[in-house]
């Protein structure tokens, strides 16, 4: 037959076939918008249980869920059997991860409890004996999920929380209501917002059942559904009740609440493979068995692919591995590239046509043709591939070789490139498996999200970025990338996350969009942090968290003007904690005019956002009223919140509060409860609060001993009261021996760091020593000294100190003034020279020596 007859024939078959080359089962393949979008887990399981009935399940279950969430992308923050503080610590580390991503999830496994209506996490060390303990040692879950809703697209909570009630206590403190447990068993139902699904391993109210396995009925399950390729999470959910259902004869019966408003997949379809649609190569006439240099099909997810030949050439005899291959033969995508053919007896010029279905787990095929042409020079046309083939083996094995290297990748500036080097273009036809991965962190090729077995064009080699995962700094991660189709020697490339210096010097504590634990004001070196800063915000302009540390930086550096600009460019630029930052500058009057009404307004903001300390500023405005309408539930309200998340000032205030009976009945011991809360995160000024109450039998019984080693405790710490309250007891020989010495260290001590009282009494102490020049230039110095840093609001108003000044004769007076005008500058003296009086200007050179020593702002 005529060439041109078979060039037709192959034509004809060309455009026949074309129908067929789109792919199938795309509706299979639907995704959730965003679906490359970061997604993030918190995982908690709570098992060994101090003094409540330990739980067989909760920390296996934990652990096979966190693995399942993380081969489906999500970057997990887990705690395993977390005491009330580190849960507290969990709890921050997964809310500094969620900022603008695609999905949150929560998955607690453990002891739950409902009281009025709202549902708590309870930590291993809680007893929940007393009234006041939910409040103090459990986790209120809306808390968590009210900030997950903020920050994300998507919220996903499962609690397999519903256990019998094993508390002694049958009411609880609720803010200003002392609420009962009640007789309802199990928690209490969560309506979702629109974007959210909350499921429960049992109905509202019932108890869940641990299981005779090492996991609970509902884990095992729901780890065996979200593992499923290609399954919509309601779905998922479906068969998860059906499989509890029958595991608990109908004991226990799983229910959600869902508001989605997008499918949602743990294991999305991806792409539907891609193959070479219409190949065409050239055998050799009379040959027994060719192998066919056939391209095989691309999943970019690795995933194994499996090959229907639904039309073999009418002519010549194919064959795998020496047998006959028959139409309809299915067999792993692997072996297409491996097939033979034998020519012997085809006329040159014939063509054959291989026709095949290429299928995924997910349910999508894709088809293509292979026109095999019997040629009389086909045989130099293939050892001309195969030489190709060789170099591009050889050139890639090099670049694996040479790829080996370690990446630097900041946390929380978003992805930070590999920068590998491109892949060389005589091996562009290689592709390269993943074949291990970080388990902590997103690797991405462009904005595709890299996971496990997935496959790489050379292409996105060039384009791989790594974002590591929030609290991972100092944890190396391997990447292994393998040639996909040929037997070379992996390469292995290591990301590193890091801190950068901006964050390891100046980050905030409980700043929920950091990514470090941070440093108290008084742990802030600005010779160190303010460079750090400034050069974090050159290299990352987008990250507005480094111009508010840099704020903090330049507060400690006593510039506090400076600051001001600064933290409002942030707040404007949307970090959250600049809010109440800014206000707390405005409640001061630092840098400018006091105004408690502006405080508040600004801090609202911050409060409506969940930043811890904008909930204790705004709590506390409304508590007391102060520059906006009192609303005292509210405020006390948003002060539990507050403490909740860790934050010690609320403890402090919400102590005071109970303590004293402000606004509120007077009750002690829940007062006590919350200062010893703060004692056990360190907290200076829970330390110098308990202490006073040791020290004067106030809640508690009186004990001397503790109130001197917590009063020491926070002194050392930097707690700006504490060592006037300890110089004291010495000089008093309260709860220790008469020590004068000691007495006038702590004094001078407090009076240095800026309490008005310390300052006082250490002048009162150095009046009372003699009638000499020097004990008397002592006294005036610090009468002066006390004036000078007199605050409004809780310093004296009587001005004590000022009554003493003008008592002490002028030849004292003279020689303080000497000694302060010592420590300044011409200049800086001239700035003070107009005095009303001789005692005005003493108390002026006090205040500016002690601004130029110390105006630590931050540390009231």
């Amino acid at each position: 037959m005529p060439k041109f007859h078979h060039v037709k024939r192959l034509c004809a078959y060309l455009l026949i076939l074309a129908a067929m080359l789109l792919p199938v089962g795309l509706a299979h393949a639907a995704m959730t918008e965003g679906e490359n979008g970061r997604r993030v887990a918190l995982v908690i399981g709570n098992s060994v249980y101090k003094t409540l009935p330990s739980l067989p399940n909760p920390a296996n279950d934990v652990e096979e869920v966190a693995n399942t969430l993380r081969a489906a992308g999500f970057d997990v923050t887990i705690g395993v059997n977390v005491d009330r503080i580190g849960l507290e610590d969990t709890v921050r580390r997964f809310l500094r991860s969620t900022s603008h991503a695609d999905a949150g999830l929560i998955y607690y496994s453990g002891h739950g409890i409902q009281v009025g209506g709202q549902n708590f996490l309870v930590p291993v060390d809680a007893t929940l004996e007393t009234p006041y303990d939910v409040e103090t040692q459990t986790m209120p879950l809306d808390l968590i999920l009210n900030h997950l809703k903020q920050n994300s697209r998507v919220q996903l909570i499962f609690l397999d929380a519903c256990r019998n009630n094993p508390f002694n206590a049958q009411k609880f403190w609720m803010a200003e209501k002392l609420e009962p447990v009640g007789a309802t068993r199990g928690l209490a139902r969560i309506d979702s917002d629109l974007g959210s699904l909350i499921a429960f391993s049992t109905e509202p109210g019932q108890v869940a059942l641990d299981g005779q396995g090492a996991l609970s009925p509902y884990s095992e399950s729901f780890i065996k559904r979200a593992s499923e390729p290609n399954k919509e999470i309601r779905q998922v959910l479906t068969d998860v009740r059906r499989d509890v259902i029958a595991m608990t004869n109908g004991k226990q019966v799983p229910w959600e609440n869902s508001s989605l408003m997008d499918s949602f997949y743990f294991i999305p379809a991806p792409p539907p493979p891609s193959v070479e649609a219409m190949q065409q190569v050239s055998v050799p006439e009379g040959a027994t068995a060719t192998k066919l240099p056939i391209a095989p099909p691309h999943d970019e997810t690795g995933s194994a692919l499996l090959v229907t030949l639904n039309q073999l050439p009418q002519t010549g005899k194919l064959s795998f591995d020496g047998k006959p291959v028959e139409q309809g033969a299915k067999m792993p995508a692997a072996a297409l590239t491996a097939l033979s053919y034998d020519s012997s007896g085809v006329a040159a010029g014939t063509v054959g046509l291989i026709g095949y279905t290429v299928s995924d787990p997910y349910g999508q095929a894709t088809q293509g043709v292979v026109a095999i042409t019997v040629s009389a020079d086909a045989g130099a046309k293939l050892a001309q591939l195969e030489q190709q083939k060789q170099t591009r083996l050889a050139d890639a094995g090099a670049y694996l070789k040479e790829l080996p290297r370690d990446v630097d990748a900041t946390i929380g500036v978003g992805p930070v490139a590999a920068a590998l080097p491109d892949v060389p273009a005589s091996a562009a036809e290689m592709t390269f498996k993943v074949a291990a991965l970080p388990d902590k962190g997103t690797l991405r090729a462009g904005d595709r999200v890299i996971g496990l077995g997935h496959v790489l064009e050379p292409a996105d080699i060039a384009t791989l970025s790594y974002e590591p995962q929030i609290g991972t700094e100092n944890q190396p991660f391997a990447l292994t990338l393998q040639a996909a189709n040929d037997n070379l020697p992996p390469a292995t490339i290591t990301f590193k996350p890091t801190l950068d210096a901006c964050d390891t010097a100046a980050a905030a504590p409980l700043d929920l969009q950091g990514v470090t634990s941070g440093k108290l004001p008084n742990e802030i070196d600005p010779a160190i942090a303010v460079p750090a800063c400034t050069d974090a915000i050159k290299t990352y302009p987008q990250v507005a968290r480094f111009v508010y540390q840099l704020g903090r930086a330049q507060l400690a550096n006593r510039d506090t003007k400076t600051a001001f600009a600064t933290i409002k460019k942030a707040m404007d630029a949307g970090h959250i904690r600049a809010i109440s930052e800014l206000s707390g500058l405005y409640a001061l009057g630092a840098s400018v005019t006091r105004d408690d009404a502006k405080a508040a307004k600004i801090v609202q903001a911050g409060a409506e956002k969940g930043d811890p300390f904008a909930l204790y500023g705004y709590g506390r405005s409304l508590y007391y009223g102060r520059g906006i309408k009192a609303d005292t539930q509210q405020g006390l309200r948003l002060l539990l919140q507050s403490a909740d998340l860790g934050h010690t000032y609320a403890m402090n205030e919400l102590g005071y509060i109970f303590l004293n009976g402000i606004n509120v009945p007077a009750d002690p011991e829940r007062g006590i409860r919350f200062y010893q809360a703060g004692v056990e995160r360190n907290d200076i000024y829970s330390m110098n609060n308990l202490a006073m109450a040791y020290r004067f039998g106030k809640g508690t019984q009186q004990d001397l001993s503790k109130a001197v080693e917590l009063f020491t405790r926070a002194a050392e710490g930097g707690q700006p009261y504490a060592p006037t309250n300890l110089g004291r007891m010495y000089r008093d020989g309260i709860g220790v021996a008469v020590n004068k010495a000691e007495a006038v260290k702590w004094l001078e001590m407090g009076a240095e760091r800026g309490d008005y009282w310390g300052a006082l009494d250490r002048a009162n102490l150095a009046k009372e020593e003699g009638a000499d020049a020097d004990s008397l230039a002592t006294a005036v110095r610090y009468f002066a000294l006390a004036m000078a840093i007199n605050m409004p609001g809780s310093g004296d108003p009587k001005n004590q100190a000022l009554a003493e000044l003008k008592r002490l004769p002028g030849a004292a007076k003279k020689q303080a003034e000497a000694t302060f005008a010592a420590e300044l500058t011409a200049q800086e003296q001239k700035a003070i020279s107009k005095s009303k009086s001789p005692d005005d200007r003493l108390i002026k050179l006090a205040k500016a020596t002690w601004v130029k020593r110390n105006p630590r702002y931050d540390l009231f």
